[in-house]
């Protein structure tokens, strides 16, 4: 299947008045943190990748990349479950050799008028190709690894424009769940938004019919048929996707607005 040449997610304008806030999620890290990574990591699976043909170099992304995504939107808070942990690891590339689709993951931290939020710390963590998660044992649907591993976790400062990123690759899928990566977002060591990422589900059916996502065939849940997914388009957790060369091959980038209330 064709990758498509532009994610075509519904938009809606949003505008910064006397009574729109950017919601936070008032969620404090002991609140579903019930389990923590252990220091070691179990030795990572590794595939052969094309070379990127010009990959963007870290730390270019800009704000104009950023300009006509959805801004000054209220995300909506989620469960930071499953699978969060209380040790994080500042890292840009949180792949750790897992095979997978890459994934250029860009983030703009802003606040409630728009403006950039420098030193906000953004945390992510995600299934693999097989929709496992790391540091738990939870059903992944084609292996289960555990306690001691830390694939696809890791958390970025944003620069003095609001922007971090990350290198990591397509989430898989597991039961029930829609394709998404969760997100926690600090500012001066406080949690001030948990929520959820999700990815256009005509794109997400291409990658998935491709190399180590394809055994498993497409997602079993939609946005619609998500009980926690809401509407992405809307509320602005819809990563605004396009293919694009990474330092891991021929990938995606994937770029979001994140809204904070200070």
């Amino acid at each position: 299947m064709a990758m498509p040449n532009r994610t075509e997610l519904e938009r809606r304008s949003f505008l910064v008045g006397a009574g729109a806030l950017i919601l936070a999620g008032c969620s404090d890290d002991s609140g579903g943190d019930d389990g923590a990574a252990s220091t070691s990591t179990t030795e990572a699976s590794s595939t052969t990748r094309p070379a990127p043909a010009e990959p963007i170099p870290a730390g270019s992304l800009t704000v104009a990349q950023f300009a006509g995504l959805p801004v000054c939107v209220a995300l909506p808070s989620a469960a930071a479950g499953p699978f969060p942990t209380i040790r994080q690891l500042d890292r840009r590339d949180v792949t750790e050799g897992y095979p997978g689709h890459p994934l250029r993951l860009g983030v703009r931290v802003i606040d409630e008028a728009c403006e950039p939020v420098p030193g906000a710390e953004v945390e992510i963590w995600h299934a693999d190709a097989s929709g496992d998660y790391s540091s738990f044992e939870d059903g992944g649907s084609g292996k289960d690894e555990g306690e001691g591993t830390t694939f696809l976790r890791g958390f970025q400062t944003a620069d003095a424009d609001g922007i971090l990123e990350f290198l990591t690759i397509y989430p898989g899928w597991y039961g029930g769940r829609a394709v998404h990566i969760h997100l926690r977002a600090r500012i001066e060591g406080d949690t001030v938004l948990t929520t959820q990422l999700y990815f256009d589900e005509v794109y997400t059916e291409a990658v998935m019919a491709t190399g180590e996502y394809a055994q498993f065939g497409p997602p079993d849940t939609t946005w619609a048929t998500d009980g926690l997914a809401g509407d992405p388009a809307a509320d602005g957790t819809a990563i605004t996707l396009s293919p694009a060369a990474t330092a891991l091959g021929e990938g995606t980038l994937g770029l979001v607005n994140v809204g904070l209330r200070r």
